[in-house]
């Protein structure tokens, strides 16, 4: 298995940032440090913006790369044995000339859903460059959850998980779907939570007991009109700070990554596994060139403890330049 702990392996106490923040953060030599009080209650693995594609590679941008990735992103997965994997988002791209793109699409679920555990998708802005809505929607299996639903939730192991779908326009919430000559109705920075989804969240929020993680694609953390942010995302956060319920929000999007934590929920922006920055080429800081199955891969194992009276710490066990962080989040 890839080493689990990258270059940057920090220490997250409630609210001390991210790795490049500027702020206090203490080295630890593995992230186990976060069960030293707790009992764990869920392990999970997390992976997002593969960009599978047949289109030709960029300087930042390492398509080929992604079946080989995911490979060993399931070999990991087979020796943690997780209670569900995740991706993301933007699970393909737009492909090269004479690309069948529901075969493109199948290569990489096949290998995704060939764990012995639970499975669940984000929609990203990518995944609909070639295919029509529900045609991505058909051929992809989120466990235990109905076709073409794509906000939604499950419990694993006492943890409440939640899927946000903001594939929306902000003009007319109109779904994203294949844009064609005809009608390109929506660009990657138009991204917004439907009034349907914004209720269906409040009222899932309402029913559940335990503490929640929330995944999306888009950002949730900065300023509504920042370009990777979800434009109604302030009205998201004041949902989730209302429930007192949700330990921390994993999204993706925006490949260099990053953390913020708002009101005491952590915000965890995962890096992208097709490559970490659209500015520094990969072969500026990788000897491979950005293809080191391992090196270059990123994902996270994501595990979360029960310290008890309410507090609970999340350990996100990086892999390739995904940072590792250990988060303490108390709810009341």
């Amino acid at each position: 298995m890839p080493q689990m702990l990258p270059r940057r392996t920090m220490l997250k106490m409630g609210a001390v940032a991210a790795a490049g923040a500027g702020l206090a953060a203490l080295a630890l030599p593995s992230a186990a440090h976060a069960a030293a009080q707790g009992s764990l209650l869920l392990k999970a693995g997390v992976i997002t913006d593969m960009h599978r594609t047949t289109k030709a590679d960029t300087d930042t941008r390492k398509f080929s790369a992604s079946l080989p990735k995911m490979q060993v992103f399931v070999d990991a997965m087979r020796k943690v044995s997780p209670a569900f994997v995740i991706e993301l988002g933007d699970f393909v791209d737009t492909l090269g000339a004479g690309t069948d793109p529901l075969k493109n699409l199948a290569q990489i679920e096949s290998l995704f859903t060939s764990l012995p555990c639970a499975h669940y998708h984000v929609l990203g802005n990518h995944d609909f460059d070639n295919l029509k809505r529900n045609e991505m929607l058909d051929n992809i299996r989120n466990t235990g959850i109905p076709q073409r639903q794509t906000w939604y939730s499950w419990d694993a192991g006492n943890v409440h998980c939640i899927v946000l779908d903001a594939d929306y326009t902000p003009k007319g919430f109109r779904p994203y779907d294949m844009n064609t000559p005809e009608d390109t109705f929506w660009t990657w920075t138009d991204t917004i939570i439907p009034p349907q989804e914004l209720e269906w969240l409040k009222k899932d929020l309402q029913k559940t007991s335990l503490p929640v993680l929330l995944f999306s694609h888009q950002t949730l953390d900065r300023v509504d009109e920042q370009d990777h942010n979800i434009k109604n995302a302030s009205a998201v956060r004041a949902i989730l700070e209302d429930s007192g319920k949700v330990l921390a929000v994993i999204s993706g999007h925006d490949h260099q990554g990053g953390y913020a934590n708002i009101k005491g929920i952590h915000y965890v922006v995962m890096n992208g596994n097709v490559g970490v920055s659209d500015t520094r080429s990969w072969q500026a800081t990788s000897q491979a060139n950005g293809m080191d199955t391992h090196a270059d891969n990123q994902y996270a194992v994501l595990e979360v403890y029960d310290c008890g009276k309410g507090s609970y710490r999340i350990a996100l066990n990086g892999c390739g330049r995904q940072p590792s962080y250990i988060l303490q989040r108390t709810l009341a």
